[in-house]
């Protein structure tokens, strides 16, 4: 009897607001999880303020919604033009957010100190699902205002995604070396610091590139540092060589992506090897079964969102270079670097350095900057297909 009144109260609440948020307080070891429970999907941000330290969770849309909060949790309640704002006086050291589907939700989780932020094992599986469905942003305390989660019309917007730019080979690797002695690690790193650049100054991009200089890195430390960083997007610049006694008229871009058989492998890896398993999933302390799950769903993220981004780079090169552009989809799995579970990974091998009229071209900076620009482009409408690029400087 007493469950059929609560669940008339809720109707009649649902029928006299047009939304009934109710939250949810949990505390733990590591860290406080807030959850706001909503009847219906709501476009929403959630903002971090400081001096002092304040949880904003705006309601961007109109009318009137029911507020339920559990006794002990101070919060304020605001109405205004766009909307309504609540806001949580909690002290934080770093703040994730996110919101879940069906029924929609949004997480705060907030955490005390930054060497205890382990996540645990829903994160982990919430950490690699499709994107468009959610996404989790970590903030770190500084900035006085800080815009961490942000959903707009069912598109979940970030602050800033995370791009890990790879230069391939360096150092004592110097790639295929091409007409007149070129390098591929230069033509690599030229074009890897110019897209770098446009990434930067567009603002809505976080650039980590594997190496800045003439320097050697391992391939799987290259793939670890996407890891590290849950990165958005990997990207890999490479030039093409023919073998030795083969014409040296081959020309073209070329542009690959995981194939499945080494996806295979990747997935035996993250559930048999538990400290690879912590890099990709944030915890290996879960059930075999678990693991197995974890490990289908990232590797399927990487293969499909791959292809993805792929047509798009190729597309905006073929669009913007008037190159001739070869997709290699998912067929070829010799590339280390491309093996990063739940990360959107692609290998650009940018034309062939052992053809001398495709050599010098590559080591011409406009070609470099060309060719950086319309990878942009591709990232730009892979992100953000309804925008338009921003107006950069050259």
């Amino acid at each position: 009897m007493y469950q059929k009144i609560l669940v008339i109260f809720s109707l009649l609440l649902a029928i006299s607001f047009g939304q009934v948020v109710s939250v949810r307080y949990g505390s733990y070891p590591e860290k406080e999880r807030i959850v706001l429970d909503f009847n219906n999907r709501v476009d929403y941000r959630v903002v971090l303020l400081e001096d002092p330290k304040r949880i904003v969770v705006d309601i961007l849309s109109q009318g009137d919604f029911a507020l339920r909060v559990p006794k002990g949790i101070n919060y304020r309640l605001g109405k205004h033009p766009w909307g309504t704002r609540i806001v949580f006086e909690r002290d934080f050291s770093s703040v994730k957010a996110f919101s879940v589907e069906d029924p929609f939700r949004i997480v705060i989780d907030l955490f005390k100190k930054m060497e205890k932020q382990e996540e645990n094992n829903d994160d982990a599986l919430l950490a690699i699902l499709d994107p468009k469905v959610l996404k989790i942003i970590q903030y770190d305390a500084g900035a006085k205002e800080k815009v961490i989660s942000e959903r707009k019309k069912n598109v979940i917007i970030t602050q800033r995604r995370t791009i890990v730019i790879d230069a391939g080979h360096g150092g004592h690797d110097p790639g295929a070396i091409g007409y007149m002695g070129i390098k591929e690690k230069d033509i690599n790193l030229a074009i890897a610091k110019k897209l770098a650049e446009y990434l930067s100054q567009d603002g809505r991009f976080r650039v980590i590139m594997t190496r800045k200089d003439d320097t050697f890195l391992p391939l799987q430390e290259r793939a670890n540092t996407a890891l590290k960083n849950r990165a958005d997007l990997f990207i890999s610049i490479h030039a093409n060589a023919s073998p030795q006694g083969v014409s040296h008229h081959a020309s073209g871009t070329y542009i690959f992506a995981i194939s499945s058989e080494a996806a295979k492998k990747k997935k035996h890896q993250i559930i048999n090897n538990d400290s690879y398993a912590k890099l990709v999933l944030g915890t290996a302390d879960v059930p075999i079964s678990a693991k197995k799950v974890l490990a289908d769903l990232a590797m399927d993220v990487t293969l499909y969102e791959s292809v993805s981004f792929g047509e798009k780079i190729a597309k905006s090169i073929a669009r913007e270079l008037g190159r001739e552009v070869q997709f290699k989809g998912i067929q070829r799995a010799g590339f280390a670097v491309l093996k990063t579970p739940g990360i959107p990974s692609v290998l650009i091998e940018t034309g062939f350095i052992t053809n001398p009229d495709e050599a010098v071209l590559m080591a011409d900076k406009d070609f470099q900057d060309k060719f950086a620009r319309a990878i942009y482009t591709a990232v730009v409408n892979y992100f953000f297909p309804m925008e338009k690029k921003l107006t950069l400087s050259q």
